[in-house]
């Protein structure tokens, strides 16, 4: 056991060292937030402080664990989340009213959810990173760091020993944290816009929490019945960007000296509404190519994922083995 514990310890330093390399590198070759100040290192370095902690706090769980497959698989989702970034971001940049459509948002969450929290983080953190180098946005730490924790955070399913019983917990856990948003939006509309400080309405992206809120409802009594899989990742991806989005809110009060009302109600809200409302729609057909690719592979390669998303009966630490 030490020494399996001590090989997922040297695998998570080398992906947060990765990362951080690439980061520089990127940095190097664009532009973004100044890296030489205080609160962006300060920022970078508390969160790789907290992803340590997380792992030490849980490092006997199997969800540690990477095979020579799961480095191929970052690499692709990684790549996929690159890409899909580059057409809806760069070149396509369709949306609805005010929702952009963004479907790379479910890319991190479903791998974190089916290969756990190292496939997840990597894919995200990295996948945003080079999505941003793609087309040109520049390298911003925080957004890049927020989107590994919304492919880690499902990836944590790997520590619950039932998941059909956690996500009556879990629903309610994102109700409440979805509705707390909504209602400081509700209470405090009107908030300096982060990039232009241009004071505007944000009462729509209130309401677009309340229909987030409203489907994560409707998982917990429908879909827990007809697919807990597509259930729990609604669940653990709203939770996940929840996490993610509110880190990149709550490091841009220092980073980039925004006020508290700007923070929360000027970027947290429309970011997470925007990513929840988009989960929602992409999710069923990203998690219906997931299990074609996986029925096409799995007689090829003798082995699936670490998850049959299709089998809810089958308890985290069984699917572990892959």
């Amino acid at each position: 056991m030490r020494r399996l514990i001590k090989n997922r310890t040297i695998t998570w330093l080398a992906t947060l060292l990765i990362f951080v390399v690439l980061l520089a590198l990127a940095h190097w070759l664009t532009e973004g937030e100044t890296f030489p100040g205080v609160a962006t290192v300060a920022v970078i370095a508390v969160a790789l402080a907290g992803l340590v902690g997380v792992y030490r706090a849980t490092a006997r769980s199997r969800g540690w664990r990477i095979r020579p497959r799961h480095v191929v698989i970052m690499a692709v989702g990684a790549a996929l989340y690159a890409g899909l970034a580059y057409v809806f971001d760069a070149r396509l940049a369709l949306s609805v009213g005010q929702v952009a459509i963004r479907p790379m948002v479910c890319i991190p969450i479903l791998f974190g959810y089916a290969f756990g929290p190292v496939v997840g983080f990597f894919t995200g953190a990295v996948g945003a990173l080079l999505g941003d180098v793609f087309t040109a946005f520049g390298v911003f730490p925080a957004w890049t760091i927020g989107s590994g924790l919304s492919g880690l955070i499902p990836g944590l399913t790997t520590f619950l020993a039932e998941e059909r019983h956690n996500l009556a917990y879990l629903s309610t856990l994102v109700i409440l944290l979805v509705g707390i948003a909504a209602i400081i939006v509700f209470v405090h509309p009107l908030a300096p816009e982060p990039w232009t400080d241009e004071v505007k309405d944000f009462s729509f992206w209130g309401w677009a929490l309340i229909i987030g809120g409203a489907v994560m409802v409707a998982n917990r009594f429908l879909l827990e019945q007809v697919s807990v899989a597509l259930a729990a990742v609604n669940l653990w991806g709203t939770l996940g960007i929840v996490v993610g989005v509110g880190f990149v809110s709550v490091a841009h009060i220092w980073i980039n000296e925004y006020t508290l009302i700007t923070s929360l109600v000027g970027e947290f809200a429309p970011a997470a509404a925007t990513d929840i409302l988009n989960l929602m729609i992409f999710t069923p057909l990203v998690l219906a190519s997931y299990n074609a690719i996986r029925e096409r592979v799995r007689p090829r390669i003798g082995g699936g994922a670490r998850r049959e998303l299709r089998d809810p009966s089958t308890a985290p630490s069984e699917r572990s083995e892959g």
